[in-house]
């Protein structure tokens, strides 16, 4: 009885080792990916926003990727700071409070009907355009991503793949 249990449990024990280890060895450098960046990105932000305080960093990958800094700056305010992972393009922040807020943006989608389940929101940059990244499911069921313009509410683009 003892040597069956064994040809069981021993072949479960393995499979479970195989997936944790195969989990962590594609996680590790996936998570490491996302976090690229961030420090110099910070730095940058620091920089130009004169910011004192970091309170969070963000990896937003669209058309272009870009680095979502929150903070405080000298003058104590609270501050996002968008910062291109191009050269080429220049580096954006505004006071919190001169957009909306992430509330705000989900109820602009739920308001006009568009959203019934909002799965998560997000900052966002196209070009010079500041945004909120929602994901959501439709009316239909559907996942559905929508831009909101972080300076004026108003829906950008909405995308259903």
């Amino acid at each position: 009885m003892e040597k069956k249990y064994l040809f069981i449990v021993l072949p479960l024990i393995l499979l479970l080792a195989f997936g944790i280890f195969a989990g962590t060895v594609i996680y590790q450098p996936a998570m490491a990916q996302k976090a690229e960046g961030h420090d110099q990105a910070i730095n940058k932000a620091e920089e130009a926003a004169h910011l004192t305080k970091i309170d969070q960093a963000q990896t937003f990958v669209g058309k272009e990727k870009h680095f979502i800094i929150e903070g405080k700056n000298d003058k104590n305010e609270s501050v996002y700071v968008w910062v291109p992972d191009n050269k080429n393009q220049k580096i954006i922040y505004k006071a919190i409070n001169e957009g909306i807020t992430e509330k705000q943006a989900a109820d602009v989608l739920r308001d006009g009907g568009e959203a019934r389940d909002v799965i998560g929101i997000q900052l966002a940059r196209e070009g010079d355009v500041l945004l909120w990244e929602i994901a959501y499911m439709n009316q239909d069921n559907q996942y559905t991503l929508s831009y909101v313009d972080f300076s004026n509410g108003k829906i950008h683009k909405t995308i259903t793949p």
